[in-house]
Order: structure tokens, then C-alpha cells, then sequence
């Protein structure tokens, strides 16, 4: 069995990723970052997003991390209590503890790209006051 098929397929990784972004959008520290967003798509995004890396389908279609985060001025402070929300959603799924490390591992792994679009997104603002 792959990761996903272990996660519960699409209903499984899509019940931890509405757990996260319920958390996520009313969190006192990343909340702001999700101020007019449809969650409901950015569920449906990240599960064909994380589908791939867990060994599961590749339907996601969108764009790169980088450009999916180009306009978010993101720290690393931010990254990090999204990944702790994360692990909180997965501690609470039925998902095999295996699993949820894996998911956690591959979350960590795409930090640095996450946080160059936040980088490059302050650099433009920086600019544009100027």
C-alpha cells in the first residue's frame, strides 16, 4: 500500500486538510494570510498536491510553490505554525503514525521554497514604498 492509500485516499488526506485550513484560517498568528481566501479551494488544491507525494494520484495542475505563494510576505515563524497545525490535524486523524511522518517530513522539505516566494513577495513591497 502506498502512503495515501494508507491515509484513506482522498477522503482521508481531505479530512486532515480541513482540520488544518479550519484551524489555519482563525489562527491568531497566520490567520491574517488567509483573509479573503476560498478554503474550500485551497483544500481541494492542496489535495491533489499532497495526493502526489504520498504516492497517490498526480492531478495537481496548479502553480508552483513558489508563484502559489508569490504575493504572501511569508516568515519563517509563519511556515513553522502551519507545519504545527498540520501535525496537530494529523494527530488527530486515524492515519498510521508512519504516515503522518512521512507527510510531516515532505512538509519541512518544501520550506525553503515556500519561504523564497514570502521573500521575494517583501522584496517587491520594499520596492514598490520606496
Amino acid at each position: 500500500m502506498t502512503p495515501y492509500e494508507m491515509a484513506g485516499g482522498a477522503p482521508g488526506v481531505s479530512a486532515v486538510l480541513e482540520r488544518l485550513y479550519d484551524r489555519a484560517f482563525v489562527d491568531p498568528i497566520i490567520g491574517f494570510l488567509f483573509v479573503g481566501k476560498d478554503k474550500g479551494r485551497i483544500v481541494q488544491s492542496q489535495v491533489s498536491f499532497t495526493a502526489g507525494f504520498l504516492g497517490g494520484p498526480r492531478l495537481y495542475q496548479g502553480p508552483s510553490l513558489p508563484e502559489a505563494h508569490a504575493n504572501l510576505p511569508l516568515l519563517p515563524g509563519h511556515f513553522a505554525r502551519r507545519h504545527r497545525l498540520l501535525e496537530e490535524a494529523l494527530g488527530e486523524s486515524k492515519i498510521p503514525e508512519s504516515v503522518q511522518r512521512l507527510w510531516l517530513e515532505i512538509d519541512e522539505r518544501l520550506k525553503d521554497s515556500v519561504l523564497a516566494a514570502g521573500e521575494a513577495a517583501r522584496a517587491q513591497s520594499r520596492s514598490a514604498s520606496r
